[in-house]
């Protein structure tokens, strides 16, 4: 099969090629989150206030969506108070509320995806066992392409690493024009003419 993930699905979609290599055809990694190590670039003039070092301390035992499960029926509009762009973002499918009513009862469930996130992030939203150390367990005749937004806030540099690991293996960066992170949203059509194009060329 051609596998396809985004965000952390592109970091499970890996961890699955490499325990199964003979089910995978081809990997499309989008915005794929929990490649690289953790750095420390916190520069020295813009330290972290105390005050949200303690915070995060005292939150650390929820997982992060703990808030919205605890304010109940009050959750769906804190997503609609807190999230308008997710209902601008498929402004042109949905007119109504549908996509901010999807957010929530998709969250406000038993957070077993969440709970598993919170399990393999480490410091500051990092993965504890980041992907390109593992890299190299991946079978080199499975094909790689990732595709970024290029006004995403995900630092790409991980797929040049990945180039450079994989230089015996086929890996294409795809960047898409005018997207951020949810690229499939900013730009549907683009994002699913280049999904289709990777696809068509998969024997």
């Amino acid at each position: 099969m051609i596998l396809l993930g985004h965000n952390l699905g592109g970091f499970l979609a890996v961890s699955y090629s490499i325990k199964n290599p003979g089910r995978v055809k081809h990997i499309i990694l989008v915005e794929p989150w929990g490649f690289p190590e953790f750095q420390e670039t916190v520069e020295a003039d813009r330290p972290i206030p105390v005050w949200i070092k303690a915070l995060g301390a005292m939150f650390s035992p929820f997982n992060p969506l703990a808030g919205l499960r605890l304010v109940g029926p009050l959750g769906l509009t804190l997503v609609q108070t807190l999230r308008p762009d997710f209902k601008k973002k498929f402004s042109s499918m949905f007119l109504d509320n549908t996509v901010s009513e999807y957010i929530y009862h998709l969250n406000v469930q038993s957070p077993s995806g969440e709970t598993a996130f919170k399990s393999m992030t480490g410091s500051c939203g990092w993965a504890k066992r980041p992907m390109l150390d593992r890299l190299d367990q991946l079978h080199p005749d499975i094909p790689i392409s990732i595709i970024y937004g290029s006004r995403s806030c995900i630092d790409s540099i991980s797929a040049s690493s990945i180039k450079e690991m994989r230089t015996n293996s086929h890996v294409e960066i795809i960047t898409i024009r005018g997207a951020g992170h949810y690229v499939y949203a900013d730009q549907p059509d683009d994002f699913n003419h280049k999904v289709l194009q990777v696809c068509e060329n998969v024997h």
